[in-house]
């Protein structure tokens, strides 16, 4: 009789991670830098350093009381009475995405045992389409939310605040060397829409942003 291969913790993990794609995420929460082309520029972003989160934060503050200050915005939780007054819940989206996110991570728990237990892939493949629809799901309702409270304050404050970390963390390959890649804020603004997506994605998941 074959012996039973036994198969290891990390092994799951690894397998996992392969199934459902998160490969991607995961190695950029863990770097400590990305190096990505745009348009054939070599472009490199590391890791915030305490004195540029620092910066950032200051600067968060700064919009914050600025922006508190005009009677033109208004605070996320007064936007939530408002869109709640018209039958949109953004609470009860909040709870629909913990809700999701629970159900998604029982049945990634399942797919780990059933990877330990040597079941087949077509067996697989059901529970990893299950959970990518779900993250269809969460991303789609995450989303929508977003955009529904994207004129409060707190929305416009995380936004600037994460072009202001952008901006000092993009550095650009000039010969042999990495420079930064742009002197203000307003030159980040200007850049192509390609490289400014790309570059505010890979510092918002590095700098555990993302939802």
């Amino acid at each position: 009789m074959d012996e039973k291969k036994v198969v290891t913790s990390d092994e799951i993990r690894q397998k996992l991670t392969d199934l459902i794609n998160l490969n991607e995420i995961e190695a950029l929460i863990k770097s400590n830098e990305q190096i990505f082309d745009v348009q054939e520029v070599s472009y490199r972003i590391k890791k915030a350093t305490s004195k540029q989160k620092q910066e950032a934060y200051v600067k968060r503050v700064e919009k914050f009381t600025e922006l508190l200050k005009d009677k033109k915005y208004i605070l996320e939780n007064e936007l939530k009475k408002i869109y709640l007054e018209r039958g949109i819940d953004i609470d009860d989206m909040v709870k629909t995405i913990a809700n999701l996110i629970v159900k998604r991570d029982r049945i990634m728990v399942q797919l780990g045992e059933m990877i330990k237990n040597g079941s087949p892939d077509n067996e697989l493949e059901t529970f990893k389409n299950e959970i990518i629809e779900l993250n269809s799901i969460i991303q789609s309702v995450s989303i929508k939310k977003t955009s529904l409270l994207e004129l409060s304050i707190e929305q416009q404050v995380m936004v600037y605040t994460l072009s202001h970390l952008t901006y000092l963390l993009v550095e650009k390959k000039d010969g042999e060397n990495w420079v930064k890649c742009w002197n203000t804020l307003d030159e980040f603004e200007q850049a192509s829409e390609e490289l400014i997506n790309r570059c505010t994605y890979y510092v918002t998941v590095m700098s555990g942003l993302i939802e």
